[in-house]
């Protein structure tokens, strides 16, 4: 992405290309070395190693994985998001063994940005739970 782009679209690309589409190769571009995140869990990397590990673990739990962006919006360097993830659960997800069913999460995010990459990270996620939608 240029320099030109507000963190507010930087963050819907991150969404979109890396968390969505699953284009890992980005994250060492989008991602600062700095990076520090502040609610990691239990047995997870922070920094750089911990979004390759969460996103990796992320595409390999969910299959037709899907993010909706419900809200995004941005005050200078701080972005915060609330989004929507559905998709089916085909993979191990952090204790979770897989359960064929359609599920879907809310994770609302808080991202700062330093020179146009995500250097810290603040989240609240629901827990999984089978998807309303079963006919998709």
């Amino acid at each position: 992405m240029g320099s030109q782009e507000s963190n507010v679209e930087r963050m819907r690309f991150f969404i979109e290309q890396v968390q969505e589409a699953g284009r890992l190769q980005l994250i060492d571009e989008l991602v600062h070395p700095g990076f520090r995140n502040r609610t990691i869990g239990p047995g997870q990397r922070d920094g750089l190693p911990g979004v390759h590990d969460f996103m990796t673990a992320l595409h390999e739990a969910f299959s037709d994985l899907r993010i909706e962006i419900l809200h995004c919006v941005g005050d200078g360097a701080l972005v915060a998001t609330h989004k929507m993830f559905r998709g089916r659960h085909t993979g191990p997800w952090f204790g979770a063994p897989p359960s064929g069913e359609l599920i879907e999460f809310r994770v609302m995010d808080v991202i700062r940005f330093q020179d146009g990459q995500l250097v810290e990270h603040w989240a609240v996620l629901d827990p999984m739970s089978p998807s309303v939608d079963a006919d998709r």
